[in-house]
């Protein structure tokens, strides 16, 4: 306190500049926090005067609402407790999108009164306290609703009649503000949950419709994890296979997998290697090969893409591979080679002043070697290409093969024995 009298606080006022997210660059400038934007407030996709919420347009195409909702070209919107339906204008009766979600908003909150609900609707007449009260219950959660979605709720014009009552009501009452606000929450969250559903479902589709399309453009490996032929082995496979239950018997599989890493040596680019094999079913992850010609025996293959066949040639190369696995190994010999030759192409200078010239043969799997001309490189030395060793591992490799060689080390023994002449 007797440091606080030392000084003299005034207040200040100071003025910000708020601006509308869609009035800066946010979406270009950070992309992620973007999405995350449109996740966490529902994504709204401009089309002229009006926007479409997806989520909302999902529920209605689907049926997925707790009652029919039917957007029907005329002029009213209201909830029939008889029929127990929703109709609505269509969207392009309203004069922008909000008001065509923010009037079905209103109307879902009064679906929620429906007998096996809430079980708020009571028979009443039209203009009473009770038809009134549930006015204000379907105006007050259509705006937490429209609210929790970014949008901008009206108060429909003939609800502005009710205002005077409603204020009545609490003056007599103030326990009313209670229950309604008890009913406005309910009918609210059973509305929101039941948005933020379909919009996590739809979420997943599109990433998982990603996942797809990434996977179709990226190669699939399948890896042999346990191949099952005894009876004792194949029998519950059997029954499943025979009552057609193949997504049964995939989850049967995939209780062989141990958890190893993936086996090069089966590791495929299809996963029918043998005559008679027949792919009963797979899903992302793993694949089952069954072939009855052989006495009915199951392969189970686990699934890899082509990157994670690179890594692990990468780290522990092809000595025991299939052949479509030392295919990858090529292609990234090729691919490396490729690169570097970019960069400077790989020349080897000999004792004997011969420049050597070098090229990776992707049909011999082979470091060539030979001297340029006007047509090309005249091939002299092929060496098989280690895919143990990095490029660079190769050539140094082949550079101290050539060394070795009497051909290239002539001249300079010529030299040595003149000079011995010399003395």
């Amino acid at each position: 306190d007797e440091e606080k009298a030392q000084y003299n606080v005034y207040p200040k006022m100071q003025v910000f500049r708020v601006f509308n997210v869609a009035q800066t660059n946010l979406q270009e400038a950070r992309p992620e926090l973007w999405e995350q934007l449109e996740r966490e407030n529902g994504k709204r996709v401009e089309n002229g005067e009006h926007f479409s919420f997806g989520p909302v347009d999902a529920m209605i195409k689907d049926n997925l609402w707790i009652c029919p909702i039917k957007p029907t070209h005329q002029n009213e919107a209201y909830y029939s407790i008889t029929k127990n339906e929703i109709v609505v204008p269509e969207k392009e009766q309203f004069r922008d999108g909000e008001s065509f979600y923010g009037t079905l908003f209103h109307e879902m909150v009064h679906s929620t009164g429906a007998e096996g609900v809430l079980d708020r609707l009571q028979p009443t007449s039209f203009g009473s306290k009770e038809y009134a009260r549930e006015e204000l219950v379907a105006e007050l959660g259509s705006a937490l609703v429209a609210q929790r979605y970014g949008m901008t709720k009206h108060i429909k014009e003939d609800s502005c009649a009710y205002l005077k009552g409603w204020l009545d009501e609490l003056k007599e009452s103030p326990q009313f503000i209670k229950t309604t606000l008890l009913d406005v929450k309910r009918a609210s969250s059973i509305v929101t949950q039941k948005v933020d559903k379909i919009a996590q479902e739809l979420e997943q589709n599109v990433t998982e419709e990603q996942e797809d399309k990434r996977s179709a453009k990226e190669r699939i490996f399948y890896a042999s994890v346990a191949y099952l032929q005894t009876a004792d082995d194949t029998k519950q496979l059997d029954e499943l296979k025979d009552k057609g239950d193949y997504k049964g018997l995939l989850a049967l599989a995939k209780e062989y997998y141990d958890g190893n890493g993936m086996d090069e040596q089966h590791t495929y680019a299809s996963p029918l290697q043998n005559r008679g094999d027949d792919l009963l079913i797979e899903d992302k992850d793993f694949a089952v090969v069954y072939n009855g010609s052989v006495g009915g025996t199951y392969d189970i293959m686990l699934k890899y893409t082509e990157q994670e066949v690179r890594d692990h040639i990468t780290r522990y190369g092809t000595d025991r591979a299939s052949d479509d696995v030392k295919e990858v190994a090529k292609d990234m010999a090729a691919e490396q080679f490729a690169e570097l030759t970019h960069q400077r192409m790989p020349v080897f200078e000999m004792p004997d002043g011969d420049i050597l010239y070098a090229r990776y043969n992707r049909d011999k799997d082979t470091l060539d070697v030979g001297t340029a001309t006007n047509a090309g490189m005249a091939v002299q030395h092929h060496y098989p290409y280690d895919h143990n060793m990095t490029l660079e591992a190769n050539l140094q490799a082949v550079n101290e093969k050539l060394n070795e060689l009497e051909e290239y080390r002539e001249e300079l023994q010529e030299a040595e024995y003149g000079g011995g002449l010399r003395r």
